[in-house]
């Protein structure tokens, strides 16, 4: 009895640990086989061409395309006008090339040019050189009197023009197509001397973009690079422009290099003075195999995207080339119309089975 009382002893002190671990061993087929057969539900995207960008993206302050200040050259009484004067000068007001736009009164000015007697005098002058030149071809002169009447015509000519010059500083004549800013406070009628700016005429149908590039893109950047140019007044605007001056020299200070781009305004919107946000687009490549950029995953230290094929995920590692805010360029590695995994992308290893639950748009890129 005490024998066998021993064994059932035995008995009772091993399957404490023999049980465990015959339920250990009978659980790990199922566990293998259930991780070998999980299905991750994936959306995809069908992989397609389209249009990429290089950009470079900085800001800037716009300023018209030309300027032009209208100053008194001379002492007198302010009239403002408009064109034709037909009434006041104005703030915005839309002006053209050889508009007056003030006139300056100053009597001490206008009767020391002699504008009339200088008029006479060339008419005179030149009435003479005519009889001279007829009496030359009659033989009853010299050269000599006709070369004297001919230089007397040119002074008297010079003369008058000088007169127009003096009469010209009383008046202010924009020499551009524009609209009229920085009006004057001048109270009209009032004495104002020389050298006082009445207005600017700002013309921007076209505007410039001042825009500081660091200098490590120096060697992409170039003259008629495009540039597009926003503003968050027009948020759904888009404005086209170009490159047109590129200073060679890097500022010490901050490391950067002015360009300056012309942007067009034909309707105006774009207004002088405007904080931008300018793309500089320095490449742009066509037709070729383009998807969003966190699509491409990195394994170990390889950058690799999936695909779905035979309700597996392929593991696919893959060259790019340029890439934008939102997507990449496949250089090689992915072929068009296969179809691309957008989801799920941690539970993912080769070959883990997979199930296609929404099919998205195409990756297109830029159009």
């Amino acid at each position: 009895m005490n024998r066998v009382h021993t064994v059932r002893c035995r008995i009772r002190h091993i399957m404490p640990i023999v049980f465990p671990l015959l339920m250990l061993a009978g659980c790990s087929r199922p566990s293998e086989e259930w991780s070998v057969d999980l299905t991750v539900p994936v959306n995809v995207q069908p992989v397609s061409r389209g249009t990429i960008e290089s950009v470079i993206t900085v800001t800037g302050t716009l300023r018209a395309q030309r300027r032009a200040q209208l100053v008194t050259e001379a002492r007198g009484q302010l009239l403002l006008r408009t064109p034709g004067g037909r009434g006041m000068l104005a703030e915005g007001m839309r002006v053209a090339a050889g508009d007056t736009l003030f006139r300056l009164v100053n009597a001490e000015l206008e009767v020391g040019a002699r504008l009339q007697s200088r008029q006479l005098a060339m008419a005179t002058a030149r009435r003479n050189l005519q009889e001279r030149e007829v009496l030359l071809e009659r033989g009853l002169t010299v050269d000599l009197e006709v070369e004297t009447a001919r230089r007397a015509l040119v002074d008297a000519e010079t003369e008058y023009q000088n007169a127009l010059i003096q009469l010209g500083k009383l008046v202010g004549v924009t020499p551009i197509d524009g609209f009229v800013t920085g009006l004057t406070h001048v109270t009209p009628g009032t004495l104002v001397e020389q050298g006082v700016t009445v207005c600017t005429v700002m013309d921007y149908d076209q505007v410039i973009v001042d825009l500081q590039i660091p200098s490590a893109y120096l060697r992409v950047v170039d003259h008629d690079s495009p540039v597009r140019v926003s503003n968050h007044a027009y948020q759904d605007e888009i404005f086209d422009g170009r490159i047109k001056a590129l200073d060679p020299a890097v500022d010490p200070a901050t490391r950067t290099f002015q360009v300056k781009a012309t942007v067009a305004n034909a309707e105006l919107l774009l207004r002088p003075g405007m904080f931008v946000k300018a793309e500089v687009v320095t490449a742009r490549r066509a037709d070729v195999v383009v998807v969003p950029r966190d699509m491409v995953l990195t394994r170990q230290n390889r950058q690799v995207v999936f695909v779905a094929e035979a309700a597996r995920a392929q593991m696919r590692e893959v060259e790019t080339g340029l890439e934008d805010q939102t997507h990449i360029e496949i250089v090689s590695g992915l072929e068009v119309g296969e179809q691309l995994i957008t989801s799920n992308h941690q539970t993912l290893r080769p070959r883990t089975r997979v199930q296609v639950t929404h099919v998205q748009a195409l990756a297109t890129g830029r159009r």
